[in-house]
């Protein structure tokens, strides 16, 4: 799995349980040593920080001594934050650096985590995008200077009815303006958000998913649970198992985007849809063309309604055009 820059910088303070082996922590001072991705900062603490390379990896025996223990039935680490957010989309990250921004005018150290199931930020953001500045320029009102990857203006909207032959512009609605947006690519925007994030110290966890809500006595949400790793296709642990940890919160909040596993699990616990409507989600596709420059046009939106979709369809499809 891959650690962020963050991690790597300021470790993991997790508390070891009855599962691990004491005889595994061998003295780590002074020389590269293989850990385990949960266990980093367990061994280095009491030891000085290593300048040599740390390679990450099991630093534990799946099996009990009997060779009869089940390793999915570890228990885990525990590792302690302040704010743990999942998912590591644009909504997530904003909210982690919103956090730590109003942390640092009130000089208090808090601690936010953030999980990213993909192996880096940005890599599970696949959109192109028409954004709204706004909000960007709210956490950061000096953007441009820090160069966000709002590079091309949208500078004029379609708004066309498709039949399987012709594209007839019709009026475009108000609402669909894009005067004053960018055309993005949110991948790039996301990546963007995470450097600014790891500049506040937020604690990026990338390659790590969120698989279980973890409640308390109360019933409460406390935190949440990652993924266990090297399991095979029966779900039964390979020689490369790894427990996954536990990440405790005061708060935590789910941003995994609109059909999040562990949101689903909270949304189902606290009947919080009882009484209202299902939420409305489509199967969106997605390409990238290479057209004749003659064609190009950077900065136009175009909308379209109509052909191949039938009329009680709720459908659509947009073209950006994207700067070179």
């Amino acid at each position: 799995m891959i650690l962020s820059r963050a991690i790597a910088r300021r470790g993991m303070g997790l508390r070891p349980t009855s599962a691990l082996n004491p005889k595994s922590f061998a003295s780590a001072k002074g020389r590269g040593v293989s850990f385990g991705r949960a266990s980093l900062s367990t061994q280095l603490k009491g030891t000085t920080r290593m300048s040599t390379g740390i390679q990450l990896g099991r630093a534990y025996s799946t099996e009990a001594e009997d060779g009869e223990m089940d390793p999915t039935k570890q228990e885990r680490m525990v590792e302690e934050a302040d704010v743990v957010i999942v998912g590591g989309g644009p909504s997530g990250l904003s909210a982690a650096i919103r956090i730590k921004q109003n942390a640092l005018k009130q000089n208090k150290d808090i601690r936010v985590v953030v999980l990213e199931k993909g192996p880096e930020i940005g890599a599970h953001i696949l959109s192109g995008a028409v954004i709204e500045p706004g909000p960007l320029e709210e956490l950061f009102p000096n953007w441009e200077e820090l160069g966000a990857p709002l590079l091309q203006p949208a500078l004029e909207d379609h708004m066309k009815f498709l039949t399987k032959n012709y594209a007839i512009p019709i009026p475009h609605p108000p609402t669909m303006s894009n005067h004053g947006n960018y055309i993005v690519s949110l991948s790039d925007v996301v990546k963007w958000l995470g450097e600014r994030a790891e500049e506040l110290e937020v604690e990026i966890f990338a390659g790590f998913a969120g698989s279980e809500v973890i409640y308390g006595d109360k019933g409460q949400v406390v935190g949440v649970a990652t993924n266990d790793v090297g399991l095979d296709k029966n779900f039964k642990p390979k020689p490369s198992f790894e427990r996954g940890i536990e990440i405790h919160g005061k708060v935590t909040l789910f941003a995994e985007g609109c059909h999040g596993s562990l949101s689903k699990q909270v949304i189902n616990k606290y009947s919080l849809r009882d009484k209202d409507a299902f939420q409305a989600y489509g199967l969106g596709l997605k390409e990238v063309w290479e057209i004749d420059p003659a064609k190009h046009k950077a900065g136009t939106v175009v909308h379209t309604v109509g052909f191949p979709f039938s009329s009680d369809l709720y459908a659509g499809s947009f073209i950006y055009h994207m700067k070179d």
